[in-house]
C-alpha cells in the first residue's frame, strides 16, 4: 500500500518555513503499514495542484495533502479539489458554528472570510478540526483510493491525522505491517563500523533491509521489514541485534529514542546525583538537551553561558592571568570553568566547553573547530580537546555530544560515582 504526501505553499518552496508536516505524516502512515512512495512540495498554483494530485493518484492509493485551506485568497486548495472532483461548495452549519465559537473565544470578529472556511465540497467527508478553523476533507477516488486534504498548521494536522485519518485508513484498507527497529551506536565511525559488522550484514535474510544513519558521534543502524507479520518480524530483528551485541556491545547505546543525554539523565536520577554546566562556544546547547527531558529538575541544578572572558572570570572564577597566558580556548580554562560551575552550584558533576565555533577567530595553532571540554567530578577533573569540524552548527552539535559522552563514560560503570 503506497502513499504520496503533498505539501502546498510558496513559503515552503522559498525556504521561509521548514516542512515538518510530511515527516510527521510519513511516520504515522508507516506505523500502520503504508509505504511512502514519494513526498512532493508545490506552490500555490491551481494548475500545479491539479497535475500533482493526478500524478499522485496514479502512483498511490492514499494521497495526503497539507496546506492552502486558510481564509485568504491565496488559499486555493479547497476550491481546486472541488473542481477536480466535480463538486460544488456548500455551507456546513456544524463547521460554521465551530469557527464562530472558536473566534469568539479569541475575541476575533466572524467575517465573510471566516464563513468561507465552512464552505466545503459537497462530495467530501468532512473531518472536524477541533483545534482550528479549517476542516479536513476526505475524498474517495473512482479507482478505490482516497485523497485527504488537511490544514498546514502542524498541531492541527497532527490531531486530524491521529483522530480522524489514521482510524479511517485502518478501517478502509487491509494493511500489512511495516517494522522498523533502530539500534544506536557510539564511539565508532561509520566506515569502521561497517567493516566490523560486514559479515553480519552479508548474512542478513533478504527481507531485512539495513540502513546506516550517521549523526554527531553516533551511528544508527536501522533494520526494516515490509509486508510482514509484525510479531514475527520484530522477533527476528531482535535476534539479529542480539548477534550484533557480540560484535560491538561496548559501542551500543540503546534503541531508537535512546541518547547519551537520556542515559546520563537516568543514571543521575537513579543515583541521586546532580549536574551543572558551563558553556562558552556551545551557547547553552548542552543545558537545553538535559532540560528538554521531563524529570531534569531532579538533578539539573543550573547552567552558565559564559561567552565573554569577563563572565568566565566574574561568574565562574576563571583566572584572567590564565586566559591571557593560555587563551580562553585551552585546557586550563576549560578545567577552571567546570570546577567553577560545580563549586558555585554545589553539583556532583559539571561539564564545561570552550572553543572556536567560527567562521572566524581561528589561527594556525587553534583552527576553527578547536574545542576544549572538561568534566569536574567528586574524584577530580579532566579535559580533552577535539576538533569538531568547520561549520558553526556542526561544531556546536559535535562538541555538545562529545562533552556529554565524556560524562557518560565517567559515570556509566562506576557505581560509586
Amino acid at each position: 500500500m503506497n502513499a504520496t504526501i503533498v505539501t502546498i505553499g510558496d513559503e515552503i518552496l522559498i525556504g521561509q518555513i521548514v516542512d515538518t508536516n510530511s515527516v510527521s505524516i510519513a511516520k504515522r502512515l508507516n506505523n500502520i503499514g503504508i509505504t511512502i512512495f514519494e513526498k512532493l512540495s508545490i506552490g500555490d498554483s491551481r494548475e500545479v495542484i491539479v497535475s500533482t494530485i493526478e500524478r499522485a493518484m496514479n502512483n498511490s492509493k492514499v494521497v495526503i495533502i497539507t496546506g492552502g485551506l486558510g481564509p485568504t485568497k491565496d488559499d486555493i486548495t479547497k476550491h481546486t479539489l472541488a473542481n477536480m472532483f466535480g463538486s460544488r461548495l456548500v455551507y456546513n452549519d456544524t463547521e460554521g458554528e465551530h469557527v464562530r465559537q472558536l473566534l469568539a473565544r479569541r475575541g476575533i470578529e466572524f467575517t465573510e472570510l471566516n464563513r468561507g472556511q465552512a464552505m466545503l465540497p459537497e462530495c467530501c467527508t468532512v473531518l472536524h478540526n477541533a483545534h482550528g478553523t479549517a476542516p479536513g476533507m476526505w475524498f474517495d477516488t473512482p479507482k478505490g483510493g482516497v485523497v485527504v486534504s488537511l490544514p498546514g498548521v502542524p498541531f492541527e494536522m497532527e490531531h486530524l491525522m491521529e483522530d480522524e485519518v489514521i482510524p479511517r485508513l485502518k478501517a478502509r484498507f487491509e494493511l500489512q505491517s511495516i517494522v522498523h527497529r533502530t539500534l544506536i551506536t557510539r564511539g565508532i565511525p561509520e566506515s569502521l563500523l561497517a567493516a566490523r559488522i560486514e559479515a553480519w550484514e552479508d548474512a542478513l535474510p533478504k527481507h531485512l533491509h539495513l540502513a546506516y544513519l550517521p549523526a554527531p558521534n553516533v551511528v544508527r543502524l536501522r533494520l526494516s521489514a515490509y509486508d510482514v507479520d509484525k510479531e514475527q518480524a520484530t522477533t527476528e530483528i531482535e535476534a539479529q541485534f542480539d548477534k550484533l551485541r557480540n560484535l560491538i556491545g561496548d559501542n551500543i547505546v540503546g534503541y531508537e529514542g535512546s541518547t547519551l543525554e537520556a542515559l546520563v539523565h537516568d543514571i543521575l536520577i537513579q543515583r541521586g546525583k546532580t549536574l551543572a554546566v558551563a558553556e562558552s562556544c556551545t551557547g547553552g546547547a548542552i543545558a537545553s538537551k538535559f532540560t528538554a527531558m521531563a524529570g531534569a529538575s531532579n538533578y539539573f541544578l543550573g547552567g552558565v553561558v559564559a561567552y565573554a572572558n569577563e563572565a568566565k572570570r566574574d561568574i565562574l572564577g576563571v583566572s584572567m592571568d590564565d586566559i591571557e597566558c593560555f587563551g580562553a580556548v585551552s585546557e586550563v580554562v576549560a578545567l577552571e570553568m567546570a570546577e567553577g560551575v560545580r563549586r558555585i552550584t554545589g553539583a556532583d558533576y559539571a561539564i564545561a566547553t570552550t572553543g572556536i565555533a567560527g567562521p572566524t577567530g581561528g589561527s594556525k595553532q587553534k583552527p576553527v573547530g578547536t574545542v576544549w571540554m572538561a568534566i569536574a567530578t567528586p574524584e577530580g577533573s579532566r579535559a580533552v580537546m577535539r576538533n569538531s569540524g568547520t561549520d558553526r552548527g556542526q561544531i556546536i552539535s559535535r562538541a555538545s555530544a562529545y562533552a556529554i559522552e565524556m560524562l557518560y563514560e565517567e559515570i556509566k560503570n562506576n557505581t560509586n560515582k
